[in-house]
């Protein structure tokens, strides 16, 4: 067999330059002679093991660090000095003078003065930070959720997350930074920085490889990024490597997952007694037999009398996972490297089937790869060169309804479990053919299993390269930078695909063979399909940087950047996705602290996009905030015992967001053809047997930025000589010039349904962050941790854009930006006296069913009694409680985290809504049996009395009957975990050995019992509800092993 050699093509030639570039740049670096190496351990006041201090040579950017044994190795010049820096302790200088064993214990300060955090666009001493930022550990990124997101739920205080199911590798979670400012579902997000570059994506990260997480939330933090900064900013920078021998770290864990909560179905004898029920009690006769209801409890022809659970036929009760990480990291005095590799892998929870053509078996892949070199090309050019690499694969069912692969089908097959009553067909007929009925019902498993099967594929290749230039020579503290980046991404869907025959069992011969007939004309020829697409986003920055100080007390620093980025859609299918989506910004900066008491700071961004106007297409915001450090005044030392640290500090500025889920180009008239066979002027309509073209939109020339206007008000404390610390803050946030669609132009202008869209919403949203956080040393490898969060925020819609409403009660303004629309629900009707004394509603009204509130008066339940209720399934409130501790290697840790002021809609539709197609309806949830009944006449059951399609009433209408809190506390993870005396461990060279158990999910507490209260609706509709048809949160188990030599 001859191979046939494709050669490669530009582009992909184009995507291993910079690997090339780094292993070309590094190698002559890795090189260089080595005068006197120097090894010794750092430890504490205690003789603790400080793991991650810094150790620079003085006067140059050469530096290592501590493992996690408190052990360095740095290579200097006799006549070098050394510099010991870690947070909380005091910087300790020390002379080479010819020692190679240096060990150095570090002293506590009250504050840490020099502890450096992540700023935009930089970096920046903590105690001079006057914005709202926060930070999560990067170790608390390491439990075994499928992605970042899912793992930030409590953990930093101004963070909103849900993970609302999705399928295998995934937890579909959303962010919000300090909840809703904005009308738009899509333009709620906040900016992902990913080592400097912008719309990058979390699940692009391994978690292993973060050095910090940072979150930016307030004015002075955000208004460099100018209009993309409203929503707010997560920064995340991976590891580099320092100077020293290579340390190499393993990692590798396996587990088991299962679904949180399975919802309760009813089983077919329950199912059809209650339809019979809901016939009898409005004075109709059964439908079934207690016979034929015998037949199916009973189990003996499971073909004919099919007593089916659907989720036991789709899903199985336990899947696998696996990971694997491998990093090294070190360098010489000329280069550092940090490169890593990972490998994830998860079996869903569908049930496998193996055809002799296709596999659905349900798994998802993950493949990272990372590189980071720095060269320090001379004592002032350093050059930072990085590339990382995904790929990732999820093979699944091949379900032809969405034509898709992976976590949509998993979605629908719980949808499909609710489709179909547990009585009326099997998963399968005994003799192998898929059971459909005459009316069209189908096997969920058949769609599961018999339409083939396919995956999604996709690969991104994210290389940067960074390059600074120290001007110290010309001004001292004065520096250059650039920043490039050129990512790939490439996604390709390949499908095996058929329709298999469905047949209908009407009975039995005489011999006791099934006599089924085919219900479709499908051939079962298999076919084959495949799509794929690549998408590329080019960043560019160039910045000014200067910092410096004076007399001692006086610290001032300044930037001034510029960048742009370009976003091509390989997969556009109009030509405005196809025009290159393009930003452009300019930044500045100005800090000044005095004696390390006072800082005032202030920011601009000034950026642009194309999607609007030339004359609307910039916008301008500024930002200030100050700082005072009231622990470092003179007349505060007597307090420090108690409180070792206050600061207080306030930001006011402008931030920006031009999302608009709407048309891209707001101030162009969009013209659509028409094939219709009409002529069409306006909106749609069909006058004539002509063709044309009708607009999508009015021009919108006036169109801009949404404009934030942002208080924050912050408190900084540490009690305790600094083991104690709180960090309490207050925010507003007015949201002025929000795009909408101006409804209050009446339909008899002729725009109809394309009103032009204007900066004509008003949002006020306000509240309030808390972290606390514990961290005590009682002696050697003895400790204690406490962390906890709480966040809160309730916004309000000041301003809509809709037309007026004829009563107060229907107005969304006053209300929040997610409010439902609700009838009022007053309870069950306990007499006919009282039906006849009420409002009137439609359908056959009986005793037992949900009586409406007449807001009007006029005599009728209609839409002018529906009112704006604040209740949707966005959390206002989020917190977590992490706590963990250590006794002589052994550590246990746990964390709990909960939503409050969440609510979940319970609607109609199938599994919801009871027989709403007679004996054609679907499956039901088992809630329905807390139910009105004349035996039971409970005034507050869960179910009013039942009905079915042959007495349709208003029970179902979109009320606040079924309005319920979801609000859950749950134990999110916890880890127990063994590390092995370093003594053993040194004679096997291994620095650390730690082995553990750890599982994430594992309890939930809320009053809504019946499935996961995580899965909500977004609460982004007025009238969406909630049905429980997505594919469950997972719990997972995992043990795992971790070594660093």
């Amino acid at each position: 067999m001859t191979l046939k050699k494709t050669p490669l093509r530009r582009e992909e030639w184009y995507l291993l330059l910079p690997l090339a570039a780094l292993l070309f740049l590094a190698s002559p670096a890795l090189a260089q002679d080595r005068i006197l190496k120097v090894t010794g351990k750092v430890t504490d006041e205690l003789d603790k093991a400080l793991n991650g201090v810094t150790i620079r040579i003085a006067h140059t950017i050469i530096a290592t660090a501590t493992d996690k044994d408190g052990f360095y190795t740095i290579t200097v010049s006799p006549a070098d000095s050394l510099e010991f820096s870690y947070t909380g302790y005091r910087l300790d200088k020390q002379p080479v003078k010819n020692r190679v064993d240096l060990n150095v214990k570090l002293a506590p300060v009250s504050g840490s003065m020099d502890e450096v955090t992540v700023i935009g666009y930089g970096q920046q001493k903590k105690v001079s930070v006057v914005g709202s930022q926060a930070t999560v550990s990067p170790e608390d990124l390491k439990l075994p959720a499928r992605d970042i997101a899912g793992m930030l739920a409590g953990r930093i205080s101004g963070i909103i997350t849900t993970s609302r199911g999705g399928g295998v590798g995934n937890d579909n979670a959303s962010v919000l930074v300090r909840g809703v400012s904005t009308f738009g579902t899509s333009t709620r997000t906040p900016l992902i920085i990913i080592d400097g570059v912008p719309d990058r994506s979390f699940n692009d990260v391994d978690p292993e490889d973060i050095q910090n997480f940072t979150v930016l939330k307030d004015a002075t933090s955000t208004a460099v990024y100018g209009t993309r900064g409203a929503n707010g900013v997560i920064l995340i920078n991976t590891k580099r490597g320092v100077a020293g021998k290579p340390s190499i770290n393993v990692e590798v864990n396996s587990g088991v997952t299962q679904f949180v909560q399975v919802p309760e179905m009813l089983d077919a004898p329950t199912w059809m007694t209650l339809y019979n029920e809901s016939l009898t009690t409005r004075g109709r006769d059964p439908f079934y037999t207690n016979d034929r209801i015998e037949l199916h409890r009973s189990g003996v022809d499971p073909d004919l009398y099919p007593n089916t659970d659907w989720h036991k036929e789709l899903f199985r009760d336990f899947g696998l996972t696996q990971r694997a990480n491998f990093n090294v990291s070190g360098g010489a005095e000329k280069a550092n490297y940090y490169i890593s590799g990972g490998y994830y892998n998860e079996t869903g929870l569908i049930k496998p089937y193996k055809d002799d053509n296709y596999d659905t078996k349900n798994y998802y892949h993950r493949y990272n790869f990372t590189a980071n070199i720095g060269v320090n090309i001379t004592g002032t050019t350093k050059l930072d060169l990085g590339i990382a690499t995904i790929v990732d694969k999820r093979n699944g069912p091949y379900d032809a309804a969405v034509q898709n692969a992976g976590n949509t089908v998993a979605n629908n097959l719980f949808e499909y479990s609710l489709r179909v009553a547990p009585h009326v067909i099997p998963a399968r007929y005994s003799d192998g053919t898929w059971p459909g009925t005459p009316n069209g019902v189908s096997s969920p498993a058949r769609f599961a299993f018999g339409f083939g099967s396919g995956y999604d594929y996709s690969a991104t290749i994210r290389p940067n390269i960074r390059l600074k230039q120290d001007l110290s020579m010309i001004i001292k503290g004065l520096s250059v930078s650039g920043l490039f980046s050129f990512d790939v991404y490439t996604d390709a869907t390949v499908a095996t695909q058929r329709a298999a025959r469905m047949y209908f069992a009407e009975g039995r011969d005489s011999a006791g063979n099934l006599i089924t007939r085919q219900l479709n004309t499908s051939n079962d020829v298999l076919s084959y399909s495949s799509d794929r697409s690549t998408n590329h986003r080019m960043y560019s920055e160039a910045s000014l940087n200067y910092s410096g100080s004076f007399a001692n007390r006086h610290e001032v620093s300044a930037l001034l950047l510029f960048n742009q980025s370009e976003y091509v859609d390989g997969n556009a299918t109009t030509f405005t996705t196809a025009i290159p989506f393009r930003n452009r910004g300019l930044t500045g900066r100005a800090t000044y602290g005095f004696d390390s008491r006072y800082f005032v700071e202030g920011n601009f961004g000034y950026t642009g996009s194309e999607n609007f106007a030339p004359s609307k297409r910039y916008g301008f915001f500024p930002s200030f905030g100050v700082g005072w450090v009231i622990s470092n005044e003179n007349f505060f030392e007597p307090l420090k015992d108690a409180l070792s640290y206050f600061k207080l500090r306030y930001s006011y500025g402008l931030t920006g967001n031009g999302g608009y889920s709407g048309n891209r180009f707001l101030y162009l008239d969009m013209l659509t053809k028409t094939t219709s066979g009409v002529y069409q002027f306006g909106t749609p309509a069909s006058l004539s047997t002509s063709y044309g073209g009708y607009s999508q939109s009015q021009i919108a020339t006036d169109a801009t930025w949404e404009t934030s206007y942002r208080h924050n008000l912050g408190v900084e404390m540490n009690f305790l000589h600094n083991d104690l610390k709180l960090i309490a803050e207050v925010f507003r946030e007015r949201r002025e010039d929000v795009l909408r669609a101006d409804q209050t132009i009446p339909n008899i202008s002729g725009f109809g349904s394309i009103n032009p869209v204007r900066n004509i919403g008003v949002i006020l949203n306000k509240g309030v962050d808390i972290s606390l956080s514990y961290n005590k040393s009682f002696a050697p490898k003895t400790f204690l941790t406490f962390t906890g969060t709480f966040t809160y925020n309730k916004n309000k819609n000041l301003q809509d854009g809709l037309a007026p409403q004829p009563y107060p009660w229907m107005e969304w303004k006053g209300h929040e930006v997610d409010a439902k629309e609700l009838y009022t629900a007053v309870g069950l009707f306990q007499s006919k006296d009282e039906i006849d004394k009420s409002a009137k509603q439609t359908g056959n009204v009986q005793v037992g069913d949900i009586k409406y509130l007449d807001k009007n008066g006029d005599g009728v339940i209609n839409n002018f009694d529906v009112s704006r209720v604040d209740a949707n399934g966005t959390p206002k409130m989020m917190y977590g409680m992490n706590i963990a501790f250590g006794y002589k290697g052994f550590d246990i840790g746990a964390f709990v985290q909960g939503t409050g002021k969440v609510w979940l809609l319970y609607g109609a539709g199938d599994g919801t809504q009871p027989f709403a197609s007679g004996a054609n309806s679907g499956n039901l949830y088992a809630i329905v049996k807390d139910r009105w009944t004349e035996d039971n006449p409970n005034p507050h059951p869960f179910y009013p009395r039942l009905n079915s399609n042959q007495d349709p009433n208003s029970n179902f209408l979109v009320s606040d009957w079924w309005l319920h809190p979801a609000d859950f506390i749950r134990l999110k993870s916890a880890e127990l975990g063994y590390t092995l005396p370093a003594g053993v461990l040194r004679k096997n060279r291994i620095k650390n050995l730690r082995i553990y158990l750890n599982g994430t999910n594992l309890y939930t507490i809320s009053k809504w019992k019946y499935w996961d209260p995580e899965l909500n609706d977004t609460g982004t509709s007025s009238t969406t509800v909630t049905r429980g048809g997505v594919y469950p949160n997972i719990r997972a188990f995992n043990f795992g092993v971790r070594a660093t030599f």
